[in-house]
């Protein structure tokens, strides 16, 4: 009797196990397609120029941490002159 109801528990959990990643794969499979289909790519050349100059202080504060001046140096330069391009706008 237990054996048999070993066999049915076992059977039913594996079917419910195997329909949870299908619809988990499948669902999230879809959501991240749509994502992608609704993401709005930055629409003006400033939205540009300041997610760059986001990028290059996000760089500059790690390479400080990791006490790389010579790198640091090299994007202090780019940030100033994307901060002239910005301002020039």
């Amino acid at each position: 009797m237990n054996k048999l109801a070993d066999i049915i528990v076992d059977k039913l959990l594996t079917t419910y196990i195997r329909e949870q990643a299908a619809w988990y794969t499948s669902s999230s499979t879809q959501n991240f397609d749509d994502l992608l289909k609704h993401s709005k790519k930055p629409s003006s050349t400033e939205e540009q120029l300041l997610g760059e100059l986001a990028s290059l202080m996000t760089q500059l504060n790690l390479h400080q941490e990791k006490e790389e001046y010579e790198k640091c140096a090299e994007l202090k330069k780019k940030i100033e002159k994307l901060k002239k391009q910005i301002n020039n706008l």
